[in-house]
Order: structure tokens, then C-alpha cells, then sequence
């Protein structure tokens, strides 16, 4: 999925986290959300090269591509 910075991304509710937040700066992509729990969790840098996905409550974030302010991401779930 293309996304841009600043970009929310809803999950269905099962995964257990809030809208993920995206930000899209200097080559890189991070994600931001927070658990039901209440837990306030990262992935931050995230680049197309480094090897495998960040994971959030089962839920995979990769980085496929980034070019400016705009990423191709995809989202698994385990």
C-alpha cells in the first residue's frame, strides 16, 4: 500500500491497537500506535534493506520502498 507522511492507518479492532500513525522522513518510515492496554508502542527507521518486517501485536510492518515524503508498505498479520 502507498502511504504518506502523516498518514493514520486503521486495523480491524481484533489486532488490539489504535489508528497506527505513520511518518515518512529522511529515507525511512515509523509507525506509532497505541495497544488496548494502553501501552504506547514504535517501530521507528524502518528502510526497504534491513532484512524482515517490525512487528506490533502480531501485526508485520514492512518497508518496501521510500521516495520523499510517500512509502510502499505492506501490513501481515501472524
Amino acid at each position: 500500500m502507498l502511504v504518506s507522511d502523516g498518514q493514520v492507518i486503521t486495523l480491524d479492532d481484533k489486532w488490539g491497537l489504535s489508528p497506527v500513525e505513520i511518518t515518512v522522513e529522511d529515507e525511512s518510515v515509523t509507525f506509532y500506535s497505541v495497544s488496548a492496554s494502553g501501552a504506547q508502542m514504535s517501530i521507528v527507521g524502518q528502510t526497504p534493506d534491513q532484512g524482515g518486517p517490525g512487528t506490533i501485536n502480531d501485526v508485520n510492518f514492512e518497508v518496501l520502498a521510500v521516495r520523499g515524503t510517500k512509502a510502499v508498505i505492506m501490513i501481515t498479520h501472524e
